[in-house]
């Protein structure tokens, strides 16, 4: 099988020749699955080469047939694992391609009517993508595996929920041996799956629910080690929410100290405010600075009460500003995430946002976009406003769009709210976040190679070789570019840009819009709790037979909402 991580852009935008590249999670932990159980997987990521018909064909040579290609997608990049998946079928017209990754899980027949996708495997892959692969090997049908979604004779069939898996203790260690390329920052580590707030916005409940697995102590530092034998020791967690049992973090802190790591890492993670005030408190973030934790990021989000109230946050700023506080009082730094563009949001609460941020004396701050993404409650709040554009296959939906594109740029923002225009939107990401990183202990950070929100690495000497010096005169135009255009006066700004960009002006701002008619939409509680109650149930039996299914079972028939049109 050949399992292909998508890019729709290059990871960095302007700055994706110095960015280091995340190794790509997704299709890593389905090959070491696979891998555990006899299954060879060659795997391609985008992010390090393009994908070409000549690059699959050297890519499948030593595979069997039928051919079997995996593409995982985010919305980001469905555009391109469509693309992909077109190209796939024409160069190998008797493949089996197999779509997965969260925009599949909540659109699955979007994907399977584009004409050229077999299967979609719906939530955590791993399991489901053994039993497929066995299945199109002859041993078993499709028809029994839960979570997967197909066509049959012209009708899309949609098989049962999968539960998720009882103990990701039984998922292997990441393949890092598949991924050792120089491009890649192979310095990361997954010690837990899922979050249970209600944060609107956020997509990682379509997969997880309420629910929260965690890793054992032991096995998170064993895997700490194995990073470290990649002469890695900037290693960040790619948790949800880190903190949320402060108990294991205790025991995880001590076995580093005991095995001596605590002075040859330094580890970042991303985690609530609220978990480290109120559940871990100072001795839990003293204790972690004691073990090589050198970096803590909260998802803020927004400096308005107001706007965090609105989608479901559940924090208030008060208690993030405590949370940094208490971390640099320990040495950790601390980083916010920011979003731009929430429903009814206004120009001043973005100031009061960007004053909360800079008060706050953090080294950087990152302002993304507002992204509804399909399936959540903001998608469903929003998705008829006329205020969200989507471009062909969800190409715009990606929350680095205003960063990472050129100002001038054509591609619309996915979602601009009734309360500013969408040049003042796109203006205020760019133009908070050059405040955020343009400042010395941001650019100290960046040429001492520090890993953190803003991390790039320059070659050695980079100020001797030609192309280097051109490169960086390009990113160079590009921030004065921004520098200039963001410091004009709103209207002259805006009137240049809707001269080179006329569609600038379908999304003006709406004087009068009054925000207290805007509906707020709760999580579907049915579907929420149906992921905790499967899970509780798998885990049950794994308990008495020591096993975990995906098989239908005999009193469940696989559904038929509709048919190819």
């Amino acid at each position: 099988m050949l399992l292909i991580n998508p890019a729709t852009h290059p990871f960095g935008g302007f700055l994706s020749r110095y960015v280091p590249v995340g190794i790509p999670v997704a299709i890593g932990m389905i090959a070491a699955y696979l891998e555990r159980h006899g299954i060879r997987c060659n795997v391609h990521d985008e992010e390090i080469k393009r994908v070409t018909p000549e690059l699959l064909k050297e890519k499948v040579k030593d595979l069997d047939h039928p051919l079997i290609f995996g593409i995982s997608c985010l919305t980001a990049h469905v555009s391109r694992g469509y693309e992909i998946a077109r190209m796939i079928r024409q160069q190998f017209p008797d493949s089996i391609i197999i779509f997965g990754g969260l925009h599949p899980t909540t659109l699955p027949e979007e994907a399977l009517k584009i004409g050229c996708v077999d299967y979609v495997v719906r939530g955590e892959g791993e399991e489901i993508m053994l039993q497929l692969y066995r299945a199109l090997r002859g041993d078993g049908a499709a028809e029994d595996i839960l979570g997967l979604s197909f066509v049959r004779e012209g009708k899309i069939i949609h098989n049962p929920e999968a539960p998720l898996i009882p103990d990701i203790n039984d998922i292997p260690p990441f393949p890092y041996h598949l991924f050792n390329h120089p491009k890649y920052d192979m310095g990361f580590l997954v010690s837990s799956r899922g979050c249970p707030y209600r944060c609107s916005y956020c997509s990682q409940r379509l997969l997880t629910g309420t629910t929260y697995r965690y890793l054992s102590a032991d096995r998170i530092v064993d895997d700490l080690e194995t990073v470290l034998s990649y002469d890695q020791n900037a290693i960040v967690f790619y948790d949800d929410n880190f903190c949320l049992k402060p108990r294991r973090i205790e025991k995880m802190c001590n076995l580093i100290v005991d095995r001596g790591l605590h002075n040859k890492v330094k580890l970042s993670v991303q985690t609530r405010a609220d978990n480290v005030v109120n559940q871990g408190g100072e001795d839990l973030v003293r204790q972690m600075a004691e073990s090589g934790f050198t970096h803590m990021g909260f998802g803020l989000e927004t400096g308005s009460q107001r706007l965090a109230n609105l989608v479901k946050k559940d924090e208030t700023v008060e208690i993030h500003l405590e949370a940094a506080e208490l971390c640099k009082k320990y040495g950790i730094d601390v980083s916010f995430f920011m979003i731009f563009g929430l429903p009814t949001e206004t120009d001043e609460d973005r100031r009061q946002s960007f004053d909360v941020v800079r008060g706050a004396g953090l080294q950087a701050t990152k302002f993304n976009n507002l992204i509804p993404y399909p399936g959540t409650p903001l998608w469903t709040e929003l998705k008829d406003s006329g205020r969200v554009v989507q471009t062909k296959d969800w190409g715009n939906f990606d929350s680095v769009l205003a960063m990472t594109t050129s100002i001038f740029d054509k591609t619309p923002l996915p979602y601009v709210p009734e309360t500013c225009s969408e040049w003042q939107l796109k203006r205020d990401i760019i133009r908070y976040n050059l405040k955020s990183y343009v400042n010395r202990k941001s650019i100290a950070a960046i040429l001492g190679h520090t890993k953190g929100i803003g991390w790039f690495v320059l070659p050695e000497k980079w100020y001797s070789k030609p192309r280097e010096l051109f490169e960086m005169s390009k990113i160079g135009f590009h921030l004065v570019t921004n520098i200039v255009m963001t410091s004009m006066p709103l209207w002259l700004s805006e009137f240049i840009m809707q001269i080179l960009n006329p569609r600038l002006r379908d999304r003006p701002r709406i004087h009068g819009y009054d925000s207290s008619t805007y509906q707020t939409v709760e999580w579907d509680k049915i579907a929420v709790t149906r992921k905790r109650d499967m899970l509780r149930t798998a885990r049950l039996e794994r308990e008495k037979t020591g096993k975990f299914s995906v098989k239908v079972p005999q009193d469940q028939l696989a559904t038929e909402p509709s048919s190819l049109g």
